[in-house]
């Protein structure tokens, strides 16, 4: 069981954000959201999450931008990010991937999946 390792969800999508949140804190983790990419880089800058859930499609800058300034941050360089998306266009996962994410995941995305891929994302941590 984790130790209450923060989890930002950064997502327009609430009611997924609702249930992804819901999930993590059953599973032992704190979850944070965030509803767009200016609020997520603040979030991400004040509370210095453990992981990134990031979606790629969402206003105020989109994700792969925030991606960016999020890998170009003292702060939050070496946050691990997972690229949770709807999107079905393979070249996000190549320039997330180039980025610097730990993996892309297609949503929904099940309770199990997300689950493991935080423990792997932990497990792989240095």
């Amino acid at each position: 069981m984790p130790d209450k390792r923060k989890v930002l969800i950064i997502d327009d999508d609430r009611p997924l954000t609702q249930l992804y949140a819901a999930q993590l804190r059953q599973a032992g983790y704190a979850a944070l959201i965030a509803e767009d990419a200016m609020q997520g880089f603040m979030f991400a800058q004040r509370e210095m999450p453990d992981a990134i859930l990031l979606d790629v499609n969402m206003p105020a800058g989109g994700g792969m931008m925030l991606f960016d300034k999020l890998n170009k941050s003292v702060k939050t360089s070496g946050t691990p990010v997972v690229i949770v998306t709807a999107s079905t266009d393979p070249k996000i996962d190549a320039e997330g991937k180039a980025k610097g994410a730990r993996a892309v995941l297609r949503k929904p995305v099940d309770k199990d999946t997300l689950l493991a891929e935080l423990a792997r994302v932990f497990d792989s941590a240095p």
